[in-house]
């Protein structure tokens, strides 16, 4: 995929895959996201923000490809993709800052996975969201998704709440 980057653009903004260099940007985006909307990311172990730079640039490497979001080359946004198999990619990590959200760039989010996911042969995505993130669920729900299960799940926020899972079989 090094030779093939992806990159796609909607008047100002321009979405395209984040290179090995660039696991600061990652933290960088990652964390704020984390930190803006505790509400919409799971708990994980090691939490995020006591990761060193060296996991860091681990991260940004096969198996995962993570994209960023810019506007006029400033970083709006994230988004990312981790490969499970030969066949599967998860869907995750989707971020855009408040003041951009609400003019339709959640889609540069998923063409840019979707078009690396046909790149790579993949025949299956699969993606979650807390369940009461209706924003998510409305963007997934355009592009074909269809829910499979729900388990209950600790966020961020302290609280604990169910999870919904999609797929789409490409």
């Amino acid at each position: 995929m090094e030779d093939k980057q992806l990159q796609l653009e909607k008047g100002d903004f321009k979405i395209r895959q984040l290179k090995e260099n660039e696991a600061q940007l990652y933290k960088a985006m990652r964390l704020e996201a984390i930190k803006t909307e505790p509400a919409m990311f799971r708990v994980s172990n090691p939490p995020e923000a006591e990761l060193t730079d060296i996991e860091w640039e681990q991260r940004i490497k096969n198996p995962r490809l993570v994209y960023g979001l810019f506007k006029n080359n400033q970083p709006i946004g994230m988004t990312s993709m981790l490969l499970l198999n030969p066949e599967e990619a998860y869907l995750g990590q989707s971020y855009i800052k408040k003041e951009f959200r609400g003019q339709g760039l959640s889609s540069l989010l998923y063409q840019i996975r979707m078009q690396s996911a046909c790149q790579l042969g993949l025949r299956r995505l699969s993606v979650s969201h807390r369940k009461s993130n209706l924003a998510s669920k409305a963007a997934n729900q355009r592009m074909g998704f269809i829910l499979t299960h729900e388990e209950s799940m600790s966020w961020l926020d302290g609280t604990t709440e169910d999870v919904l899972y999609y797929v789409l079989d490409l």
